[in-house]
């Protein structure tokens, strides 16, 4: 996890290629260990290039910075909103929880990645086609899914904090109901947020990637142009019709999804492991 956020951290630094730059000359070039790619012209290409001939390990290294970018636009939203809803639907009850139970159902009962690409393709046309809309886009389209989730798990605990006696007690001196949730049950319900914030970080990498191989990621973000970004799930979108000439343009961001997802979930299992003791 460390070495992926060194890795977008210090991307500029690091990166051999501008990942943005055209070499029509260097076109489809194989990683420079593949046999015969020195007589191609790929030694100064560690992982080939593309078919426009851009460097596939400068765009997988600035990838990492999309990705954790993406991340910190969307899980602080979804954070934000879930943890709201989820306090006031377990504290207060009554028709303000059945209706945020409706809600939440409603929302579950649709497929999530069918309603965030619907989400995303409406409001990508909403926006207008800055360098920031495919971000927005993807934040509005993960947390309109993802808040449900942890809502639900806030109002169960919510549910059984507000018996405890402590907080029993602070109602019996005249604590105000938005005192109780911030100073006595919000405290002792912080851990389930931090453990659903770094289980929930694999799933936004994951879906940018899924939304940039289907074709509606942030490479398209732009009406169709090439966006000012690269990203990995940019680099699933090519790879698909390079995969015969060079398999790596597929494997490398997938690898590189893999790792920090499981990075992030054993992180997530320590975590959740320690607040139960």
């Amino acid at each position: 996890m460390l070495i992926f956020i060194l890795v977008a951290l210090l991307a500029p630094w690091i990166s051999p290629h501008d990942p943005f730059r055209w070499d029509m000359q260097n076109t489809d070039l194989p990683a420079m260990w593949v046999k015969g790619a020195a007589l191609q012209g790929s030694s100064e290409y560690f992982l080939g290039t593309d078919v426009f001939g851009r460097d596939i390990l400068s765009r997988l290294i600035y990838g990492a910075r999309t990705a954790l970018l993406s991340v910190l636009i969307a899980i602080p939203l979804a954070a934000l909103i879930g943890t709201l809803v989820g306090l006031i639907s377990g504290y207060f009850g009554g028709v303000v929880d059945r209706v945020v139970l409706a809600l939440t159902e409603m929302v579950q009962s649709v497929p999530g990645i069918m309603l965030i690409v619907i989400i995303v393709l409406i409001f990508r046309v909403i926006f207008a086609p800055t360098w920031i809309n495919g971000f927005i886009t993807l934040a509005i389209g993960y947390v309109a899914v993802s808040w449900v989730s942890l809502a639900r798990l806030l109002r169960m605990a919510v549910l059984q904090t507000k018996s405890r006696l402590f907080v029993e007690a602070a109602v019996s001196i005249g604590a105000s109901p938005w005192r109780l949730i911030l100073r006595h049950i919000l405290p002792n319900v912080s851990h389930l947020v931090l453990v659903w914030i770094v289980n929930n970080v694999p799933a936004v990498i994951l879906l940018e990637a899924v939304l940039g191989y289907i074709g509606v990621g942030l490479t398209s973000a732009t009406g169709g142009g090439e966006f000012t970004v690269t990203s990995w799930g940019g680099l699933f979108y090519s790879g698909r019709f390079a995969i015969a000439r060079n398999p790596l343009m597929l494997i490398a961001p997938a690898l590189c999804v893999l790792l920090i997802s499981m990075s992030f979930i054993l992180l997530a299992d320590a975590l959740n492991e320690q607040s139960q003791r």
